[in-house]
Parts: C-alpha cells; sequence; structure tokens
C-alpha cells in the first residue's frame, strides 16, 4: 500500500502536533524520530565491517522543568497506543529493573497472528523494546548496574544473564530504544550521582536533545483531535508508520552519500583532537554510528526505497553536528575540579544576560557560589580560557560573554 502522506513521516509528525502544543520544536521532531527508528527495530540494518547496525537509538530530551519533556513523550506514546491491541512498539516504563527488563525482552512479545494458505499461523516472539523514562534519574537509579546493561544493548542483539528469578537467560535477537528526558542539573552533577555514566560510556551512546524554552506561548492550545486538518494528517501518521513498520533487510548506501560520511569522518578526527571534554570526546568515538542509525531514520521516513541518499546523509551529519555542540555545555558541570558545578552555574548565567556585574552575579547566585572569593577564583578561569571577558565601563567592572568562544 503506498504512503498517504506527501511528506516525509517526521516532518508531517511535527506539522500535526507543533500547532497543537508549545513543547520545543527540536522535542517534536526528535520524538518522531525516536519513533520511526523503535518501528523499525532490528528489522532493517546495515553491515559495515564485522558489526551491524540497527535504527535504534538512545534519545534524551534535556530542559529545565516544565519546558515539554513530557508533552513530546507523549506525543509518541499516543501514537503506539492507536496502534493496538497489536501495538507496532513494545514499551517499558522507567520503574523498572534492570534484572527485569531482561527478563520481559527474554519472554518477549507475541506478534500478530497472520494467515499461511489457508491456516492461521502464530505470530513469532520479538525481542525489540522501546524503554520510557521520564526522568532519567529514576531509570538509572532502578539498578546498580543498569548503565551497564543500557551500554550493551545500545549495540548488541545478544545477551546473557543469570537471572535471581528465572535461571539462566539468553536472548538471541534483542534490540533496545530509548526515549528519556533529563533536567540539566543531573547532568551537570552525574558524576557524583550517577557515576561511570560519561567515562563509562553511557553518555556517548546517547542523542542529548537540548532547549531552554518552549518554543512560543501557548496558554489555551486547540486539543488536536478537534481540528480536522490535524487528525486528519493524525490518522494518516498511524497508517503511514504502519507501512514503515513492513520495512525488511538491509539499507544500501549510494556512492556519493559514501563519500560525504567519509569527508566527515575526517574532519570528525581532526576536530576529536582539540576536545578537551569528554564527555564530547567520547560522543566523537562514536559518531559514525550516530549518524548511520539516524540516517536510516531519514530515509525510512521518506520512503520504503532502502537507500541511504546523499541528502539523508546530509541531513543526519547536520543533526548529530548539532548534538555534538551541545554537549560541552551540557556536561561541563561534570568534571572533577572542585568548582565544576558551579563553574556551569556561572556560565549559564553570563550566557543568558550576556552582560553583568560580580554583584548580579553574586545576587541571583550566592545559595551556590557562597563568597566573592570563590566568584573571583572562577571568573578569572573563565577569563582566561577566552568564555567571557571583564570590561571597565564608567567606574563598574562589567563582564561580558565572549559569543563564538567554545562554552
Amino acid at each position: 500500500m503506498p504512503r498517504l502522506l506527501k511528506k516525509a513521516w517526521h516532518e508531517a509528525f511535527f506539522d500535526t502536533m507543533e500547532p497543537h502544543s508549545d513543547a520545543p520544536n527540536n522535542f517534536i521532531t526528535w520524538s518522531a524520530l525516536s519513533l520511526i527508528g523503535a518501528t523499525l527495530k532490528n528489522n532493517v540494518y546495515l553491515k559495515i565491517g564485522t558489526y551491524t547496525l540497527f535504527p535504534n537509538q538512545f534519545i534524551v530530551l534535556v530542559a529545565p522543568p516544565g519546558i515539554g519533556k513530557g508533552t513530546a513523550m507523549n506525543m509518541v506514546k499516543g501514537i503506539i497506543d492507536e496502534t493496538k491491541p497489536n501495538p507496532l512498539v513494545n514499551t517499558l516504563s522507567d520503574r523498572i529493573t534492570a534484572e527485569r527488563i531482561i527478563e520481559r525482552i527474554a519472554d518477549g512479545w507475541q506478534t500478530a497472528p497472520s494467515i499461511i494458505g489457508t491456516q492461521l499461523a502464530m505470530g513469532k516472539v520479538d525481542h525489540n523494546v522501546m524503554l520510557f523514562s521520564e526522568e532519567l534519574r529514576v531509570l538509572l537509579g532502578a539498578s546498580e548496574w543498569m548503565l551497564t546493561f543500557l551500554e550493551v544493548a545500545w549495540s548488541q542483539s545478544t545477551f546473557d544473564y543469570q537471572t535471581k528469578n528465572k535461571g539462566s537467560v539468553s536472548i538471541t535477537s534483542m534490540c533496545c530504544s530509548l526515549l528519556a528526558a533529563s533536567v540539566p542539573d543531573f547532568l551537570r552533577n552525574v558524576n557524583h550521582e550517577a557515576s561511570m555514566v560519561i567515562t563509562g560510556g553511557f553518555s556517548s551512546r546517547c542523542l542529548f536533545i537540548y532547549a531552554e524554552a518552549p518554543s512560543k506561548d501557548l496558554p489555551w492550545p486547540q486539543p488536536l483531535e478537534q481540528n480536522p486538518q490535524s487528525k486528519a494528517l493524525y490518522d494518516k501518521l498511524v497508517i503511514d508508520l504502519q507501512e514503515i513498520a513492513k520495512l525488511r533487510g538491509e539499507f544500501r548506501v549510494d556512492t556519493s552519500a559514501r563519500i560525504r560520511l567519509e569527508n566527515f569522518l575526517k574532519k570528525n578526527r581532526v576536530e576529536a583532537m582539540r576536545d578537551d571534554s569528554e564527555a564530547v570526546a567520547n560522543f566523537r568515538a562514536r559518531i559514525k554510528a550516530h549518524v548511520i542509525k539516524l540516517a536510516m531514520v531519514l530515509s525510512a521516513s521518506r520512503g520504503d526505497s532502502m537507500i541511504i541518499s546523499d541528502f539523508d546523509m546530509q541531513n543526519a551529519i547536520a543533526e548529530i553536528s548539532k548534538i555534538t555542540l551541545s554537549l560541552e555545555k551540557l556536561f561541563r558541570g561534570a568534571g572533577d575540579a572542585f568548582d565544576a558545578v558551579t563553574t556551569a552555574r556561572i556560565q549559564a548565567f553570563i550566557e543568558k544576560v550576556g552582560q553583568t556585574t560580580r554583584s548580579e552575579i553574586m545576587r541571583a547566585l550566592h545559595r551556590h557560589i557562597g563568597s566573592f572569593e570563590t566568584l573571583d577564583r572562577i571568573l578569572t578561569v573563565l577569563i582566561a580560557i577566552g568564555f567571557c571577558q571583564m570590561t571597565l565601563m564608567g567606574k563598574q567592572q562589567v563582564i561580558k560573554h565572549t559569543p563564538g568562544r567554545k562554552p
């Protein structure tokens, strides 16, 4: 059956949801992309060298409270609910231990029966899952070794584990996706609250989508189902997602897309040599996999060709590059220095106001800074690294953010 939508699925998703929500635009788009990847499961893939990449992704929406993280995630849940009683995506919530996740994936989800000839055949058991976590802190804190499991689940299709309840569990066709949300402060304090998130590699497997404010002021959004145009688009989204779920086999990459990725990876290696952030350096080490996973999703969003075109690769590289730029800001408080967290707060304040004074910084952040001695020590470092500069305006010393410099 040909698709009903006239544009890429994730773009139509945005057009449908955006008029009815003030959630950040990038949250809406990435929620759509996460759903496509989870719908494709391990039914599609791309083989590279000795390993196989699937379109599953770990996507974390990051923003202060009340910005729209949960709203965007609920859009995805709503689409999935529309496909019941045999949902296109199997889901688990974050209030669950790693052991229970493994047991549930091992048990699998029975797919819908089919008719072969004149016989009714039972559907196969599906071991693909999408984890939903409205607060990443809850998921990571559910088990001491949740991080270890998630790091494996991002890339491996097999898993062996000795459970307490069911003895030895062996999974041979696992594919795990994650759509989660977090406040920035959790990530900035991550070394203290969830050890090994960065150094163990979990953060390098995630795509952190960052926003600081809602997309617009929309106090009384119209319910989607009351808008005939939006409701018609919504119904087509569900139908076309069912078509996307039918895709099977290996993706091909056209020549121009291959060349574009090769050139990007060369540039990425040069940039990696200049990084002083462990979070960014680790992410760059996996950037090839992130780009290809996203390129598969973008291709499937546009159509059924199973070909990653130069257009798909170009867009994938552009989006992943945006995430790379935001990582330094998100994780700059996750350092070993005694003042790392306080420094991150001061940087965020200076970025927000653009120009300020020592007194204004202290008034805004006195609960975190404690003394002018601490503030002056941190400002000295920030000036030295080129983040800001101090100038004299009249008789007052003014601190200005230096745009375009490393965050």
